[in-house]
């Protein structure tokens, strides 16, 4: 092994890591948003829910501010992020798990609405999705996926950045139920 091919296999043990924490990085919005620390994003937890109000890709709208009195999981992701493709079957289960008792998801992303659509059908999503770069904007999302979770009051209550496992999401939506 040569010593060029030494480094490269040590910088790519040093760099999947760290994917793995900010997820796809790619910014989601024009501007420069302050870049927020590893693993949260710049949604402040303990203050109130920034409304928007999302046009699905059935043509449906939904405010945020219309689902106060119910745990919110917003997922904000791109029909490119790998990471948001691997993470969204485990919040297709949540969805499925928890809606029943109140839970409300939304996936708003921020390319293409038919990009979103063909990988929405092709991850099997039910749970709302649509897009819309301003409430990205409004959240301060730098990168994807970002999970903002909102308790009854329309409160956020976690602000999470980057790849979730299952249990880690289990975990946030348990404290808003």
């Amino acid at each position: 092994m040569t010593p060029t091919f030494r480094r490269l296999l040590l910088l790519l043990a040093l760099a999947l890591p760290l994917l793995f924490v900010l997820g796809c990085e790619q910014p989601a919005t024009t501007g420069t948003p302050k870049p927020p620390a590893a693993g949260t994003s710049a949604a402040p937890s303990g203050q109130a829910a920034q409304d928007f109000t999302l046009t699905t890709l059935d043509g449906n709208k939904i405010a945020l501010a219309d689902l106060k009195g119910k745990p919110v999981l917003v997922n904000f992701w791109a029909s490119w992020c790998h990471f948001c493709a691997q993470e969204a079957p485990d919040i297709e289960a949540l969805y499925k798990q928890y809606h029943s008792q109140g839970l409300e998801v939304l996936g708003v992303g921020t390319d293409d609405p038919a990009a979103l659509a063909k990988k929405a059908a092709e991850l099997k999503i039910t749970y709302p999705v649509g897009s819309d770069p301003d409430a990205a904007r409004k959240y301060g999302v730098t990168g994807f996926p970002t999970t903002v979770v909102i308790n009854r009051q329309g409160e956020v209550v976690a602000s999470l950045r980057g790849l979730r496992t299952k249990s880690e999401l289990e975990s946030e939506i348990k404290k808003v139920m």
